[in-house]
């Protein structure tokens, strides 16, 4: 992975967090965050796969999934205490870049 491939990475983690932080007392549907991202224009669908498995990952846990077996997009997520402290900026993570 080049620098501008991680960059976006990180890139793309944060915004998941920030849309989850918009509406973090209510568990949203993966689609849902997949078409909030759309409009951002390069993320594809193993893309946002990819971010979500490092946001739920040990030692990480910033998001919690409740997975639908039959369908991964219809899964919900939500932020754990943890994103939110993240995304509220009193942690911070290497691996997650926020965009003012």
């Amino acid at each position: 992975m080049d620098k501008l491939d991680l960059a976006k990475a990180k890139e793309l983690r944060g915004e998941i967090i920030k849309r989850l932080y918009d509406c973090y007392v209510d568990p949203v549907r993966i689609v849902s965050v997949n078409s909030l991202l759309r409009y951002k224009g390069y993320y594809s669908k193993d893309d946002i796969k990819r971010a979500i498995n490092y946001l739920t990952g040990p030692k990480k846990e910033f998001i919690h999934v409740v997975y639908n077996e039959d369908d991964y997009w219809n899964s919900f997520i939500q932020l754990t205490p943890a994103g939110i402290n993240l995304a509220e900026g009193n942690i911070t993570d290497m691996g997650v870049l926020f965009h003012e």
